[in-house]
């Protein structure tokens, strides 16, 4: 990989397979990239209305891989995992909380705000520097570094 970071391949492969999973009509949610001992292993999630069952993870896990296989950006061997997010999956990427607009999410603060540290909301908004969320008809802008941990509330009907 020569020495590129694992950040900088999170962001080119979810610049590549986005066009690719799209294609089946499958939004990308992330990709993350993580060492687990000497292994490299990427975690791709995957998302789309309706949900996504294990034999589409299965196939698109399969599509994925023989595209990186092609494409070879990762010149050392790694695992792939290929997931859909969970009812209480945990946020942390703008790009996340970008797919994740218009969501009931949790937020819990690292410091409390108006005497609340936990509180539920609408997802209205997400970009590089923070989120906007609706709580009780108010809107409440926060910047990435003040959440302690976002995670989606509930699995919201479409």
């Amino acid at each position: 990989m020569h020495g590129m970071a694992l950040k900088d391949i999170e962001t080119r492969l979810e610049a590549l397979l986005d066009p690719l999973v799209a294609e089946e009509g499958i939004r990308l949610v992330c990709v993350d990239v993580e060492r687990r001992g000497k292994r490299l292993v990427v975690t791709v999630c995957l998302d789309r209305q309706g949900g996504i069952d294990v034999d589409t993870c299965a196939e698109m896990s399969e599509e994925i891989s023989r595209y990186l296989d092609v494409e070879d950006i990762i010149s050392e061997s790694y695992n792939l995992e290929v997931e859909s997010p969970g009812l209480q999956r945990v946020l942390r990427k703008p790009r996340e909380f970008g797919c994740f607009l218009g969501r009931e999410v949790e937020v819990l603060l690292r410091q409390s705000f108006e005497g609340r540290q936990k509180m539920r909301g609408r997802l209205i908004a997400a970009d590089e520097e923070g989120i906007t969320v609706v709580v009780d008809d108010e809107e409440l802008s926060f910047p990435y570094q003040a959440l302690k941990k976002t995670k989606l509330y509930f699995a919201a009907p479409w």
